[in-house]
C-alpha cells in the first residue's frame, strides 16, 4: 500500500528562493527592450547625419546596438544557468517526494516533465508580455516627442483596442474554463475505455479550442482594420510636416510599425493573462507544482497545435 503523497509546496513557494535572481533577469530584459526601442531614433539620427556628412551621428546606433548585444549575451547565458537551476531544484524535490510516497515511476516521470513547463512559464511567457508592453507604450510615448498630432493619432488606437480586448478577455476566460474543465476529466474518460465517451470528450475539446481560436482571430482582425487607417493618417501627417527630416520620417514609421506589430500580440497576451489568473487561483487553492505544470503543458500543447 502506497503511503499518502505529502502536500507539495505551491508554485510560488517553489520559486520564492529565486525571486531576486528572476527579478534581475527581468530587469535586464527591460533594459534590452529600452535599448531596442532606441534603434529607430538612433537610425534616424544616423540617416540625417550621413546626408549632412556629419559622421559622428552614427555613434548613437552603434552604442545602443553594442550595449544591447552585450547585455543580451550576458542575460541569455545567465538565464540558462538560472532556469536550469530552478528546474533541477523543483524536479528533484518532485521526484523524491513522489517516489517516497510510492507513486509509480511512469507517473513520476510525467510529472517531472510538467515541472519543466512550469519553469518555462517564468522563462518565456512573462518576458514576452513584458517586451510587448514596452514596445507598445514606449513607441507611443516616443511618437509624441516627434509630433503631438502623430502621437495622438497613434494613441487613439488604445481605447478601442482596450474595449475589444476587455470583451475578448471575458470570452477567453469562459472558453479556457470550459476547456480546462473538460481536460480535468480526460484521464478518467480514457481509463473508462468507452468509445462513445472518448469521442464525445475529444469533440468537446475541439469545440472549445475552435471557440478560443475564432475569438482570437476576430480580435486580431478588428485591430488590423483600425491599424490600417491609423497608419495611413500617420504617413500623411509625417510627410506633410514642413520641418521633418528624412531620418525623422523613417523613425516615425518604424515606431508605428513596431507599435502595431506588438498590438498584434495583444490577443496572445490576453490569453496568457487569463491563464495566469487561472494558475493563481489554483495556487491559492493549494494546487501543487505538478498540477500547475499540467495546466501549462496543456496550454502549450494547444498553442503548438495552432501554429
Amino acid at each position: 500500500m502506497a503511503s499518502a503523497v505529502p502536500r507539495p509546496p505551491s508554485a510560488l513557494e517553489a520559486v520564492r528562493p529565486f525571486r531576486s535572481r528572476i527579478t534581475l533577469t527581468y530587469g535586464l530584459i527591460f533594459i534590452e527592450d529600452l535599448l531596442e526601442l532606441s534603434y529607430p531614433w538612433a537610425t534616424g539620427l544616423a540617416i540625417d547625419g550621413l546626408i549632412a556628412h556629419q559622421y559622428i551621428w552614427i555613434a548613437p546606433i552603434i552604442v545602443a546596438w553594442t550595449c544591447r548585444g552585450a547585455i543580451g549575451c550576458f542575460r541569455q547565458m545567465y538565464d540558462t544557468r538560472l532556469y536550469t537551476t530552478i528546474y533541477n531544484t523543483i524536479v528533484t524535490a518532485t521526484i523524491l517526494r513522489q517516489r517516497s510516497a510510492g507513486v509509480r515511476t511512469s507517473d513520476v516521470a510525467a510529472r517531472s516533465s510538467m515541472s519543466r513547463d512550469f519553469v518555462t512559464f517564468f522563462e518565456r511567457d512573462i518576458p514576452t508580455i513584458l517586451t510587448s508592453v514596452v514596445g507598445i507604450l514606449g513607441s507611443a510615448v516616443i511618437l509624441f516627442f516627434y509630433d503631438v498630432m502623430i502621437g495622438a493619432i497613434t494613441a487613439s488606437l488604445f481605447l478601442p483596442v482596450y474595449l475589444i480586448n476587455r470583451g475578448y478577455s471575458r470570452r477567453s476566460a469562459l472558453f479556457n474554463k470550459g476547456l480546462n474543465d473538460q481536460l480535468e476529466h480526460e484521464v478518467d474518460l480514457i481509463d473508462s475505455n468507452d468509445p462513445t465517451r472518448v469521442r464525445q470528450h475529444f469533440t468537446a475539446l475541439r469545440d472549445w479550442r475552435i471557440k478560443l481560436s475564432d475569438a482570437a482571430a476576430i480580435n486580431w482582425t478588428l485591430i488590423e482594420i483600425m491599424s490600417i487607417f491609423v497608419f495611413m493618417a500617420v504617413i500623411m501627417r509625417a510627410t506633410f510636416l514642413p520641418t521633418t527630416e528624412t531620418g525623422d520620417i523613417f523613425a516615425i514609421l518604424v515606431y508605428v510599425w513596431r507599435l502595431m506589430e506588438n498590438l498584434d500580440h495583444v490577443p496572445e497576451i490576453v490569453q496568457q493573462l487569463t491563464r495566469l489568473q487561472d494558475i493563481r487561483r489554483r495556487i491559492e487553492a493549494g494546487a501543487s507544482i505538478e498540477a500547475v505544470g499540467a495546466e501549462i503543458e496543456k496550454a502549450h500543447e494547444h498553442t503548438a497545435a495552432e501554429m
